[in-house]
């Protein structure tokens, strides 16, 4: 009996409310009948050469030419990888190792960048350093914009890179790529040169066009986990003149640059996830965008909330905002205990403690970037779940104040 009441009381539990979709979306249910069908029918493995795994290679084949259309690149173009941080890691990495063989010193490479990267740039950037790479972060304004003047004024005769995120993962401020991408191309025109152009993407699909000709990047870094595909899978999109050498070692897969058996259910997982999600992101995006305005505007209205980034050049579902002088970590968990899920910064910045770098190099102010709430909405969000986090939100606030005055 208590083995069934268990059971039950499970179903009879009150929903979440879930507010964190830049961290890790639920896989759309096209993607897991199509991965639980090639889970039985396509298991083999897609480097051997008989029936079956000749089967698995199609599988996978025409999974990356499914996304090659989507993404309007050549078939050969697209590499899978575990995730984000993996392809980040082999566009920046790959392609220094691949100048290195090509005959250029480390300390004649220069890279440009944003201090408000993912970590898993600033930190393959950080390694790249060490080895004679020189770094430099191109000025933002407050709401976390590239300044285009002050960025064409760090080119130089020795820029080889460039690596600027198209949607930050914690405010959700998108960049203009296009025109970046325009001035990285007139100033190769100007000068004879080749300077690659990679954009971590991880946050787009869902909400943005992603076709790399629109975009004038050389490299795009997706992730399937955060447009409602599959997690530990991620792909690196590098156009021809994007040579790489790979950074780790084994069998030929991926060209030789992600060795390893190719995870075929999950490759046709994201595949279509995130065709999916180019098919559908104009809808989804002026529906959660409109719904977004007017809960910041309902946030704005209790005291101390400040919107941290662009209103306007912003991702569709991201909130992001400072509550100075509270303790939003507390915040979090408080509201994870009235059935809220949430987050103060990027998962991948580590949990507990500490301060938003992105927020912090956008403003300079250490209270802002110290008490950052992020709320990242779905395609299945309902306003009705944002008034009621607004509602709870209010709540712990009073809370803390009624503490911090018995206390005075």
């Amino acid at each position: 009996m208590r083995i069934f009441t268990n059971a039950f009381s499970r179903f009879l539990a009150p929903k979440r409310i879930y507010l964190d979709y830049a961290a890790a979306t639920p896989v759309r249910e096209e993607v897991r009948r199509a991965m639980s069908l090639c889970d039985r029918e396509v298991f083999a493995n897609a480097s051997a050469i008989h029936r079956e795994g000749q089967k698995a290679k199609e599988a996978l084949e025409t999974a990356r030419q499914s996304l090659a259309t989507s993404l309007r690149v050549r078939h050969d173009d697209v590499i899978f990888t575990s995730g984000g941080t993996e392809s980040n890691n082999l566009a920046l990495k790959g392609a220094v190792e691949a100048m290195k063989k090509g005959g250029v010193r480390t300390e004649e490479i220069e890279l440009i960048t944003l201090a408000t990267e993912h970590p898993s740039v600033l930190n393959t950037l950080k390694e790249l350093e060490s080895m004679g790479v020189k770094i430099f972060h191109t000025p933002i304004d407050q709401d976390g914009l590239v300044v285009l003047s002050e960025f064409k004024k760090l080119l130089s005769p020795r820029t080889r890179l460039v690596s600027i995120a198209y949607a930050n993962s914690e405010t959700g401020v998108v960049q203009d790529l296009s025109g970046i991408g325009r001035a990285i191309k007139a100033f190769e025109k100007e000068n004879g040169l080749l300077v690659l152009f990679h954009t971590d993407a991880s946050q787009a699909p869902l909400w943005l066009p992603c076709a790399l000709d629109a975009l004038y990047v050389d490299m795009m870094t997706l992730d399937a986990g955060k447009c409602r595909g599959p997690k530990g899978i991620g792909v690196l999109v590098a156009r021809p003149r994007a040579k790489l050498s790979g950074v780790s070692f084994g069998g030929s897969q991926e060209k030789g640059l992600r060795p390893g058996t190719e995870p075929v259910a999950s490759i046709v997982g994201a595949s279509l996830a995130i065709t999916l999600a180019q098919e559908e992101y104009k809808k989804l995006g002026g529906r959660t965008q409109k719904m977004r305005d007017r809960w910041i505007r309902e946030l704005q209205n209790i005291d101390s909330v400040v919107l941290n980034g662009s209103s306007s050049s912003r991702l569709p579902n991201n909130i992001n905002v400072s509550i100075p002088g509270l303790d939003t970590e507390f915040a979090v968990v408080s509201l994870d205990v009235a059935g809220i899920a949430a987050s103060t910064k990027s998962a991948c910045s580590g949990a507990g403690g500490g301060y938003s770098h992105v927020v912090f190099s956008m403003t300079g102010d250490l209270s802002r970037a110290s008490s950052t709430i992020r709320f990242t909405l779905g395609p299945d969000t309902t306003y009705g779940e944002l008034r009621a986090t607004t509602l709870a939100l209010k709540k712990h606030i009073a809370r803390m104040q009624e503490v911090n005055f018995d206390l005075a």
